[in-house]
């Protein structure tokens, strides 16, 4: 498993995102490798893997 994407890259606003997000999505997020260095690449990253649900 991967880790959590780099906190070094990650602003407050960014890791304070993340953490809120459910456990399913850190966890999603983290495995998918997905680069992302700001609040609003997770919030992407995000709204993607909940379209990818509804499409199921």
């Amino acid at each position: 498993m991967n880790a959590m994407p780099d906190c070094s890259k990650l602003d407050q606003s960014a890791q304070a995102y993340f953490n809120s997000l459910p456990t399913v999505f850190q966890e999603q997020i983290m495995q998918s490798g997905v680069e992302v260095t700001s609040k609003e690449d997770l919030e992407r990253v995000y709204q993607n893997l909940l379209e990818k649900g509804k499409n199921c």
